[in-house]
């Protein structure tokens, strides 16, 4: 079997849930409406970044981890990415508020990994049963160009080092 997640390997083509960002979300008193997108059609000739984390509102993704990669969402576009993905395998509703709370806007897409197909399809799921949470997302940052993996690294566990998926590794690894 290959290794789903070595460079040149062609992403998953899976649907995503989202709830894009507009300025009625900012209140909290719209919720919005859930849609869906196909990987491939969505991303094809674009150089995207996919930040997969565990949960929203969970302590090392809420605290550490996703308020820096929003905050430098700029950094990483001005290296060459079209756009920025944080995945999870909450639903949408959760995913927009969560990218509400972290101001977002429509610099970080805040969407639902639906069915966990497309981290399955990548083999980075994480079985936290024993914290009675169910199989989720892995915590990695994949970088994609034009629907091929071009790096990939996660850590291990939910409440271990943010490492191989914090913002400062994925601009380590962008070239423009």
């Amino acid at each position: 079997m290959s290794n789903p997640t070595a460079p040149g390997t062609t992403i998953p083509d899976t649907i995503m849930g989202e709830i894009p960002w507009s300025p009625e979300l900012d209140s909290g008193k719209t919720c919005g409406v859930p849609l869906t997108f196909k990987t491939h059609a969505e991303w094809k000739g674009k150089k995207i970044v996919v930040v997969s984390i565990p949960g929203a509102y969970t302590p090392i993704c809420h605290q550490q981890h996703i308020p820096p990669l929003v905050s430098r969402a700029d950094e990483l576009k001005a290296k060459g990415v079209d756009a920025i993905y944080v995945i999870a395998s909450n639903d949408a509703f959760v995913m927009s508020a969560w990218g509400v709370f972290n101001n977002a806007k429509d610099k970080v897409h805040f969407v639902t990994d639906i069915d966990l197909a497309f981290s399955k399809a990548l083999n980075a799921t994480i079985d936290l049963s024993f914290k009675h949470m169910g199989e989720r997302t892995a915590r990695y940052a994949l970088i994609v160009d034009d629907l091929k993996v071009v790096d990939f690294g996660s850590d291990e566990g939910d409440t271990g080092k943010l490492q191989n998926a914090s913002v400062d590794t994925i601009l380590s690894k962008l070239s423009k």
